[in-house]
């Protein structure tokens, strides 16, 4: 009979799965920056105990793989940059699953969720450093992009220009273009320009005439001609090439 109630008053304890989290900071390589880290340790259940001292036995557990976890931890991310968290983190979580498996009482009753990041330190100049890169690479497209524009309306003052050579009309075309509400000042400016080389024109020939009084009408003739070409030249109308056995050919005398 007391037996039976010995073995009723025994209570079983649950070893049921917990989690921890620890966070720390630790030093980077160098020491000159430090990690900011937080591990979240999982211990695994392992099934029912009939022993009043199985709390403590779990939480002397707990404290040899917390240190362990931090050790670890510590001695790997002081081989890493302290701007390269994302190294450190993979190598520290190897790291502390590897010590698990090959500890004699922790192995299989332990697993680990690492997480290393900057320090709010670093992270600072991280962000400086960042938007430095972001200018210089704004800045080199903004010039990338006014080289471009330079070079397309380069090529597009080369072709106007090229098209004005030797036509009068050209600039009032340009300012036409510039101007299309001074429509009627920019026409009336041509047309009185075009006036004024006629005049020029017919003054030219007299002045041809004149110079040419006492010489024979052949030489007149001639003479006429080559004025009468160069002066259609200058007012922008085509004048066809004189042929090489024409009468006219020496008459070209203007270039």
């Amino acid at each position: 009979m007391i037996w039976l109630m010995r073995q009723f008053n025994v209570q079983q304890w649950e070893d049921k799965m917990e989690e921890t989290e620890l966070e720390f900071e630790t030093p980077a390589l160098g020491d000159g920056f430090t990690f900011q880290v937080v591990i979240r340790c999982v211990r695994e259940a392992g099934g029912r105990r009939h022993d009043r001292a199985f709390w403590s036995d779990v939480e002397e557990e707990q404290v040899r793989a917390h240190d362990l976890v931090r050790r670890v931890a510590r001695d790997v991310c002081r081989r890493h940059s302290a701007f390269s968290p994302g190294q450190a983190e993979r190598e520290t979580s190897e790291s502390i699953n590897a010590a698990f498996a090959a500890h004699p009482t922790l192995r299989g009753r332990w697993s680990v969720q690492v997480h290393v990041n900057l320090s709010d330190e670093v992270r600072s100049l991280q962000r400086e450093a960042q938007m430095r890169m972001q200018k210089i690479i704004s800045e080199g497209e903004a010039v990338a992009l006014r080289l471009q524009k330079i070079q397309e309306l380069t090529g597009i003052s080369e072709g106007l220009l090229s098209s004005a050579t030797g036509q009068w009309i050209a600039r009032y075309a340009v300012r036409l273009a510039q101007q299309p509400e001074a429509a009627a000042d920019v026409v009336a400016q041509m047309l009185d320009e075009r006036q004024e080389r006629a005049e020029r024109l017919v003054k030219l020939v007299d002045e041809m005439v004149a110079v040419h009084q006492q010489a024979g009408i052949f030489d007149l003739v001639i003479a006429s001609e080559g004025a009468l070409r160069h002066a259609l030249k200058q007012l922008g109308v085509d004048v066809p090439p004189l042929e090489s056995d024409s009468i006219f050919a020496d008459a070209d005398l203007f270039p």
